[in-house]
């Protein structure tokens, strides 16, 4: 199954739709006028369960973060499967920094689209803490698994984008990092991957400030995580939902952050987090639940993710294994598609298989990757 997916995304040159893509539409572009109007074309392309990007004349793009998660994922890769997964990284890496926002000095990275959420706009030129995150952590991981010394000076100018041009707020516990350049909202995620990049590049770089800033990320996080283990999309009144593949991707950063600072607050909050990650968000069919308070929609990414940081944390829980297996058992039997790519959603009595590429099967690649190294006994990263 990895190698039909690899080859499925290789043939495509990692190039594909997504589902917050719709602004990009040459018959949407009239009818986002305003922010509001903006929303309701992304939500409604993304809500739909089917696939409304051929009707929005919504053309294929490359995204960073699709290459960044397919960077990892070949960097970790079993040489056994066949393929030539060094020669592919270099490919990603060459991808990565042609795909650098031009504004900045430092590395750093965005989407090739704009964004309209309920929180903020930012158009496809401005750089976000999430795609130079999962950015970062490939190319470490392409350093430390390739001795890419390429990988690590990029690496390490995108944890100086986050000291230099992503704000840190001072606030109960820390200071959180925020989206991008201005933005002060704080977001759980956001600021724990960026966190994530700079703990894992303070040992590589000798820099105490990447480490400090880390540890400050950290402390806000732990101090805002709910009694039952749980954290909040955002802090505040509109965020404060509870999904699954956000608090993976807090584990995960966390995770990381524990292993490279040695932090035990970090690991004492993941642990509460991973007990409330597999009693809240799964149901006993193996099937992630989107939020806690809801099962469907059934979301590729969640699957991904969900193998991702359950396969992650079996280097300090090894039962997590078996958690991984029981997603990917699910994601098999009910979300791969024929042609060996997995699709976007499944709701109560509808599916949208639309074959995401950012969203689903680069995080998916980045998983199996990762479950296969884990059963194998293989470092985590």
């Amino acid at each position: 199954m990895t190698r039909e997916l690899e080859e499925w995304g290789w043939k495509r040159g990692w190039r594909g739709r997504d589902p917050y893509d719709a602004l990009n539409g040459s018959r949407a572009r009239a009818l986002g006028r305003t922010p509001l109007a903006r929303r309701l074309v992304i939500q409604l392309a993304k809500r739909s369960p089917v696939d409304l990007s051929r009707p929005l004349g919504v053309p294929r793009g490359e995204n960073a973060n699709t290459i960044a998660h397919v960077l990892g994922a070949y960097a970790r890769m079993d040489p056994a499967l066949g393929i030539d997964s060094r020669a592919r990284a270099e490919w990603a890496i060459d991808r990565l920094e042609a795909l650098r926002c031009a504004a900045y000095e430092e590395p750093c990275w965005g989407y090739h689209f704009d964004v309209e959420t309920r929180f903020f706009f930012y158009s496809a030129e401005t750089p976000n803490t999430i795609a130079t995150a999962f950015a970062g952590l490939a190319l470490i991981d392409a350093h430390e698994r390739h001795g890419s010394e390429r990988a690590l000076e990029l690496a390490v100018g995108a944890g100086e984008f986050f000291l230099r041009r992503i704000e840190r707020t001072a606030g109960t516990g820390g200071a959180y990092l925020g989206y991008f350049p201005g933005d002060r909202t704080p977001i759980h995620n956001a600021s724990l991957l960026g966190a994530s990049v700079l703990a894992r590049l303070a040992p590589l770089s000798g820099r105490d400030d990447f480490a400090a800033a880390a540890a400050e990320a950290v402390g806000y996080a732990v101090a805002h995580q709910r009694d039952d283990g749980s954290w909040p999309y955002a802090e505040g009144d509109v965020g404060g939902w509870v999904d699954n593949f956000h608090t993976g991707y807090v584990l995960d950063a966390l995770l990381r952050c524990a292993g490279s600072l040695g932090d035990e607050r970090a690991l004492g909050a993941w642990a509460r987090g991973v007990r409330y990650f597999r009693a809240e968000l799964f149901d006993p069919d193996g099937a992630p639940r989107f939020t806690n308070e809801s099962r469907h929609p059934i979301d590729g990414q969640c699957v991904a993710q969900s193998i991702e940081t359950f396969a992650l944390g079996a280097a300090r829980e090894p039962a997590l294994l078996v958690d991984a297996r029981r997603v990917l058992d699910f994601g098999l039997e009910h979300m791969r598609r024929r042609d060996g790519a997995f699709l976007f959603q499944r709701h109560r009595h509808l599916v949208n298989a639309a074959p995401h590429v950012r969203w689903v099967q680069a995080p998916m690649l980045s998983a199996l990757v990762r479950l296969d190294e884990a059963e194998r006994g293989g470092a985590a990263g």
